[in-house]
């Protein structure tokens, strides 16, 4: 019960929708006639959520769920994106999924299952925004997409720059090597005073 009320208001609520989700979608969500049968025989046909579309829906409540069992367990898993990322992600698939469901069987006269199974979807997207709010808000996962778009660039090695030849050296004296005569001649320093230069 710790480890349940360490994940955080958002996490709970979806893990509660995730698992009504998971069990709504035994249910029938169509249900009509076949044929004149239902008024002469009482014969109707049902369908799960688990029909069409309903199964990815499914898929991605079970892994939804996995995820936050591997939460409570308190399992490191290492992933590229944050925790909250993660659960927006996979509440906003789910969400989207169940929505085309719901479309797809509004003719074929939904059940009352169909609805819930709606609802839970939007409780689910509810409870990963409340975690997304929990974990900094929407700017963080804006902040955090944008790392990885600039992760590329960042990785890229930077243009070559135009070449530029180094300055000319000047060799260094050597030791022992006398210069030229001229050369010593105008380095040498003239210490004799004018009339010794007269004589």
């Amino acid at each position: 019960m710790d480890r349940f009320n360490a994940l955080g208001r958002g996490a709970q609520l979806m893990l509660i929708g995730a698992v009504l989700l998971l069990i709504d979608l035994f249910f029938p969500w169509q249900d009509f006639d076949v044929g004149g049968l239902a008024d002469e025989l009482g014969v109707d046909a049902t369908f799960s959520g688990w029909r069409g579309v309903g199964f990815v829906v499914g898929l991605l409540t079970i892994v939804l769920l996995a995820w936050l069992i591997v939460r409570i367990a308190s399992v490191d898993i290492p992933l590229p994106v944050s925790t909250a990322m993660t659960g927006a992600l996979l509440a906003t698939l789910i969400l989207i999924f169940t929505i085309i469901k719901l479309l797809t069987i509004l003719g074929d006269e939904a059940t009352i299952w169909a609805w819930v199974g709606t609802a839970l979807a939007v409780v689910i997207a509810v409870g990963a925004f409340m975690a997304v709010q929990e974990a900094g808000g929407v700017d963080t996962l804006r902040s955090e997409a944008s790392s990885f778009g600039g992760s590329d660039a960042a990785a890229a090695p930077a243009p070559p720059e135009a070449y530029q030849a180094p300055p000319p050296e000047r060799p260094p004296p050597s030791a022992g090597v006398e210069p030229p005569a001229g050369e010593a001649a105008d380095d040498a320093t003239d210490v004799r005073t004018p009339d010794d230069r007269q004589t």
